[in-house]
């Protein structure tokens, strides 16, 4: 599967940014990658705002899950997500508030850059 990307932006970060914008790519997210670098992730656009669920199943490392409104602005963060094997023991993180984009970035990276409720990112869509 061949994904696009983009450059997504944090005060001075900056990630590039593979992007999942179909049911496919959405469904295998980042699945099927081996690791992950610490200045790269994943964004998820969809459609509509929702409240999007997100697991982690069959994943090879942990990783900070961002949802953001159509705006861009911080609405709900999962520090740390970690791999599951099975349906029986993955846990859907789900926000509380509905959001349009979901952005999976390398585990600790929205503490060390203090990311709080919120917050903006820069989106070059």
């Amino acid at each position: 599967m061949t994904y696009k990307s983009t450059i997504i932006q944090f005060g001075d970060e900056k990630f590039k940014v593979e992007i999942a914008d179909t049911f496919r790519k959405v469904a295998t997210g980042l699945m099927n990658h081996k690791s992950m670098e610490k200045d790269a992730g994943m964004l998820f656009i969809f459609k509509s705002d929702g409240k999007h669920g997100f697991w982690m199943l069959n994943m090879k490392f942990s990783i900070d899950i961002i949802w953001m409104d159509k705006e861009g602005s911080v609405v709900y963060i999962v520090n740390n997500a970690q791999p599951c094997e099975s349906i029986f023991n993955c846990k859907t993180e789900r926000p509380p508030v509905n959001a349009r984009y979901v952005l999976e970035l390398y585990s600790g990276t929205a503490k060390r850059l203090g990311l709080k409720l919120g917050d903006k990112f820069k989106l070059q869509l």
